[in-house]
This record gives C-alpha cells, structure tokens and sequence, in this order.
C-alpha cells in the first residue's frame, strides 16, 4: 500500500476549510456559523458582513459554492450556510448608514480622482461601496428606474423582498456615493462624455437582454423573451398572459418566470407601472401590496435537459412542482403554433441528448413530437450583454462571445476603462459579481496609485481542552421553512427563515474546518494511541517506505534522515498520515496522546497591503 502525502503549508491550512475556500469573496463561512451555534449573533453578523456589501440580499438568493465544498456534506448534509448567513443578518435591525461592519474604519482621505460606474448592480455597487471608503468621488449610472440590476428587474419578490435591497443600497449611497436612474448610457450620456468627465470608468451593465429562437412562430402574439418579462413584471407593469403559458428553459431564469407567472399582481384599475422616483425602490412595492391574483391558470415549464441535468437549482425545481407548475423534461421547441397571429401551442420534440461526445451543448432529436396548448410562450434560454453604448468606440474591443475584452486587472483595451461582472465573463453567481466588484476597486486604485505589496502576517492559536459540542454528529440539517403553497400569491416571501431553535441547531452542526490536529514529530513516540482511538478511522500509522510525495516532502525527508525520500530502507523511520475529509475535529487524538505531541490548532491570518 503506497500514499501520496502534502507537506502542510499556509496555503494547505486555507484549503482545509473547504467552505471559505469556494466562496469566490472567502468569506469567514465556518467561524460565522460556528458563532451562530454559540450565540455570538453580533459576531457571526460582522462575520459575514466583513467581506460583503449585500450580505442581506445573498442570504436568501446566493448560490452557496460553500455549501457544496463543505466536508458535513461527506458524512450526511452539508450545514445550511446561506440560510444561516440570512439568520445572523435578520438579527439584526439596521438604520440606514449605521451598519456595525463600519463602525471601526478611520474616516478615509479624501482622493481627487472621480470614477465612474455603469451599471446599479451588485457588481458596480460593490465596486462604489469599496471606491468610496478609499476616498473617491464615485458617481453610479443607472438605465432603469431603480438602482439594484437584476436584483430589482430580474429576482421575483417572492425570492427577495424589495426592502432588503434598498437597505443594502441605501447603505452603499450613505458612504457619499451619487446615483443617476434613468441615464442609460448611449442615449442620455456618451460613453466619450463619461471617459472625459472621469479618471476611470467601470463597465458593470450586465447580461440584460435575453437570447432569442428562431423558430417558426417566434413574432406572434403571446410571445414573451424571459428577461424582458422579469423586468416588466417585476417594475409593476401589467402582463396579459392568459390561463395557459409554456415556459422554454431549465435555468433559474426559467423556474423565476414560472413562478412569477402563477403569481403575477396587477395594481387594481390601473394599466402600466406604478410612478417611481430615481432615488427610490418603491415602484411597484406600494401597488403589488394592494395588487389582485392575476396569475395563469396552468404553466408548463419545458426543459431540454433531464432533471438531474437541468441547470436550475433542484430547491427551486421542486417548490415550482409544489406550487402547481409542471416541468416536462426532454423536450426542445419546434415551433410555436398560433391561429391569426395569435400563440395557440408550442410543438416540442423529444431531446435524445444535450451535450455530445466532447461535451459540448448540441442537441440531438428524435421523431416524437406534440403539441402542448397554450396561450403564452415565455423563452428563457439565455442572457447576452446589450453593448450598442460603445456606439463607433473602438478603443473597448469585444470577445467572440459578445463580452468585454479584459485584461487580468479587469481593464479593458482602453486604458482606464474597466469592466466586470456578467458584461465581463459571462453569465455568473451573484457572489461572484460581488467578488469582481472588489477585484475592480481595488484594480482601479492601483491604477491611481500604482504598484502594491500584500502581506500576511500568520500565528497559530492553540485550543486547550478543546471539545466539540455533545452530540453535534446527531443533529440533522435543518429543514427551511416555507409558506404553505396556498397562500403563495402576490409579493408574498416563500422561504421565511430559521427560528432561533433552528438557528442554533444549525451552527453546532459545523464540523470546524478551521482547527487542525497538529503533530510534533519530535515528541512522538509511534505508539500508534492516537489511530487507535480515532472514531472515523483517518489516522493511520505507516513505514515512510509507502510514503510518496512531491519537492517539499524530499526535502523535509533529507533535512530529517540525511537520504533521499526513494532511499530510505523498510523500518528506519515512519509517520502517522491523515485523511483530512474523514476528520471530525473531535480531538480525541490530542486527549489521548501520553507525550502531548498532538495539539489542536488555528492558523490566524491577517493581510496587510500597502499601495506604492
């Protein structure tokens, strides 16, 4: 038996925490959780807030890569992190401009630059919300009538209730930073105008027009592009569906349009939005409260994909199915069917596969074909960027995909023109655009003020008498509570969060990713107590003959035995290996251990950067 062994390093110490290490801003997921299960609730909020602006709004909506890297999930359910990051935040009451996760920043100096950001979305305010705690003149742009992107115009109330996004950025406009709603650039401002008003300019306008099919029916009557129905629905402007729709699509985007058409408000005796102000999220808040279930009869949702492939979140898949949708996989459309240029069905085919032997997206079909009725057809089956702003501007190249061409510090070919977000890389998590707001400010300083150093500066913190709370092993994932699918009508929330017995429950499930068993090999003896005792068997007492590992690994062997890893004979030295996705953390170990050569410890890190 032979195994391949790492040297731990700093870097080793930040991979052993799975969860922060998915999360695209590394946040503190397991500390905030763990605070959680302590009741430390002002902790665990300043936790997950430190990293991210819009900690509110990614507690309901986010993608949680954390929670499908989190090593519970190997022994039965990951923790519920995200629901956990929307437990720390509703703990909290907030006024505007008074968010806690500020309270100990030095006022900054102010800077002379002016920046520019295009686009009110999570990545150009996260971007305003960095620029100007360093002390820029930050001035956002915004086409809609409201600040927010896709968050406002393309997430259903029902998923994100409007007033958490205007507290989230009304905090960001508190730090001084300006919004202009209803400037779409190209139309009310030139991107030349923007590029000689300002020292920088960053492009964040996302994915706001969605892809059309071209296929026989496609201009009739009742035919809805996905995107284009989110953002009316969702600014309160009255859609005519019918009592049959069909939606075309397996993404999120798809399963948001479904929903929002069982439940689509209108304002009663009313016709077109309701009248919103350019500093105000309230367009259709105030109407849909008093708004009238106007929804469809039946939706079929149509999906090319099976439902294990299909790429929208099963969670959604299945409150969709509970709330009456139907979602028939393996079916691509044909053509939509209609009578005097009205929608009356749409002719699917059966899908064979989606994908072909190189994996790539290209569907294949067979013979089988019906017609399903309908009065309505919603496409949602992808997103592009809109770039008609750059007009002749050929300074801003475009990639073959339809994005902004950047460079690796998110400029463009035009120098001080950034860019980021979907606009940038393509279709993305909301997390991830949080991310690309950071890397952009912090881009655009450098480019203001030159190079930068970072440093790290790492301790180790030891536990003594560590133990893990009784009983964590046995606690089950917490199942979300939702509103019965009977009075999910309106604006009305669905998911309505953990209690504080669930809250807790939660946190103590964490199996502590951060505290590590560290052993000195100079105080052991191979007694071999420690493998003995280990309940989840990852500990193993082996001869360095069956050891492998890379340049790191020779050198400590050469330092420590003066041979060659390959040289050593059978029985002159051996080690104790680990299996770190078996380790629990119970510490057993440590407690059983006679010469006390096993400890269990944090690595502690702060960074520090210093721009030249």
């Amino acid at each position: 038996m032979r195994y391949r062994v790492t040297v731990p390093d700093r870097e080793y110490f930040d991979r052993n925490i799975p969860c922060r290490t998915a999360c695209p801003i590394h946040t503190e997921c397991g500390r905030y959780v763990q605070s959680i299960g302590m009741s430390r609730d002002e902790e665990a909020y300043l936790l997950a807030r430190a990293p991210n602006p819009f900690a509110y709004v990614l507690g309901r909506i986010c993608a949680h890569p954390c929670e499908d890297a989190c090593r519970r999930g190997k022994i039965d359910e990951p923790i519920a992190i995200c629901a956990l990051k929307r437990y720390a935040t509703e703990r909290h009451n907030l006024g505007i401009g008074h968010d806690p996760a500020r309270k100990s920043l030095p006022p900054a100096r102010k800077r002379k630059q002016r920046v520019a950001i295009v686009g009110a979305g999570v990545c150009g305010l996260t971007c305003a919300h960095d620029l100007a705690l360093l002390g820029y003149t930050v001035e956002v742009y915004e086409s809609a009538p409201v600040p927010g992107g896709m968050l406002y115009l393309g997430i259903p109330h029902f998923r994100l209730p409007r007033e958490i996004i205007k507290m989230e950025v009304d905090n960001i406009l508190a730090l001084g930073v300006k919004l202009h709603t209803r400037m779409m650039l190209g139309r009310d401002i030139s991107f030349a105008q923007l590029r000689s008003r300002f020292d920088a300019v960053l492009l964040a306008t996302g994915l706001n027009k969605g892809r059309e099919l071209n296929i026989p029916g496609a201009h009739l009557a009742g035919v809805f592009n996905g995107i284009d129905f989110l953002i009316n629905a969702n600014l309160g402007y009255e859609i005519e569906l019918g009592k049959r729709v069909a939606v075309v699509g397996g993404g999120n985007v798809a399963i948001d349009v479904a929903r929002a058409a069982v439940r689509l408000v209108h304002e009663s005796g009313s016709s077109g939005a309701a009248e919103s102000g350019a500093e105000s999220l309230q367009p259709a808040l105030d109407a849909a409260r008093m708004a009238m279930r106007s929804g469809a009869e039946q939706v079929c949702l149509v999906s090319l994909e099976s439902r294990q492939q299909m790429p929208a979140w099963q969670s959604e898949v299945h409150e969709a199915e509970h709330e009456g949708i139907v979602v028939d996989n393996g079916w691509g459309p044909k053509e939509i069917v209609g009578a005097d240029g009205v929608v009356t069905g749409l002719r699917v085919r059966a899908c064979v596969s989606v994908f072909d032997e190189n994996g790539r997206f290209n569907p294949a079909f067979s013979d089988q074909e019906k017609v399903i009725p309908c009065d309505t057809v919603v496409l949602a089956i992808g997103q592009q960027a809109d770039l008609s702003f750059l007009g002749g501007d050929t300074d801003v190249q475009v990639t073959p995909r339809g994005i902004l061409k950047i460079d690796e510090n998110l400029m463009t070919t035009a120098p001080g023109v950034f860019a980021g977000g979907d606009v940038a890389f393509g279709p993305r998590v909301l997390v991830e655009a949080v991310a690309n707001g950071h890397r952009a400010a912090r881009s655009i300083h450098v480019f203001f003020n030159g190079k930068s150093t970072k440093t790290v500066l790492s301790r180790f913190r030891i536990f003594n008498n560590w133990e893990m709370p009784r009983g964590f092993l046995g606690i089950p994932r917490q199942t979300m509570p939702v509103l019965p699918a009977n009075r999910r009508i309106g604006i009305a929330e669905v998911e309505l969060g953990f209690d504080e017995k669930q809250g807790r429950a939660e946190g103590l499930r964490c199996l502590k990713c951060q505290v590590n068993t560290i052993f000195d090999g100079s105080k052991c003896i191979l007694c071999a107590g420690c493998v003995d005792v280990c309940p989840e068997n990852c500990l193993r007492l082996v001869d360095l003959v069956q050891v492998q590992g890379d340049e790191r690994y020779d050198t400590l062997i050469r330092k420590r035995y003066g041979v060659a890893a390959a040289d050593l004979a059978l029985g002159q030295a051996g080690a104790i290996i680990k299996n770190e996705d078996k380790c629990i953390r119970c510490g057993l170990c440590a407690q059983r251990c006679p010469t006390n050569a096993i400890t269990m410890e944090a690595l502690e890190q702060q960074e520090r950067e210093v721009f030249e």
